[in-house]
């Protein structure tokens, strides 16, 4: 124990995330090579998605949500006192924004987690094809757009 009163959360979609302890046995029997890299750190909270970057972006645009919603910001007021100040529209990464990111990225050498490629991918899965959807979605769905 680190004797730090805190909660934790973790993110992850193959196993080998940390946080993904929380579900190791589930990782060990369900996922290729579990046995191997089923991650040994355990979470008090775990999002678990397709692709972590998903699940990383959906939690931001959920806490956008209700940052910008007048009941819970009154709750939110009450319990730390913090003024509500409005966060700007652009909150999360537009799918151009992203895009840029990941070809600098690319360009500085960084591989694709499944694929080992430099490449516009993530987890094996094309960016424009199946990325920016789920950018375009979460933006709309959190009114961002």
């Amino acid at each position: 124990s680190s004797g730090i009163n805190a909660e934790y959360g973790g993110i992850g979609d193959g196993g080998n995330e940390l946080g993904m302890g929380k579900v190791k046995d589930r990782v060990k029997e369900y996922i290729t090579h579990g046995e191997t890299i089923a991650a040994d750190v355990s979470c008090d909270y775990l999002v678990t998605c397709g692709v972590s970057n998903w699940g990383g972006a959906a939690l931001a645009a959920g806490l956008f949500t209700v940052r910008q919603c007048p009941v819970h910001d009154r709750y939110r007021r009450k319990g730390i006192s913090f003024s509500r100040n409005p966060i700007e529209s652009n909150f999360l990464f537009d799918s151009q924004s992203e895009l840029a990111l990941h070809e600098w990225i690319t360009e500085l050498g960084f591989r694709d987690g499944v694929t080992g490629q430099k490449e516009l991918t993530v987890d094996g899965l094309d960016f424009n094809k199946h990325h920016a959807p789920i950018s375009q979605k979460l933006k709309k769905i959190s009114k961002q757009n």
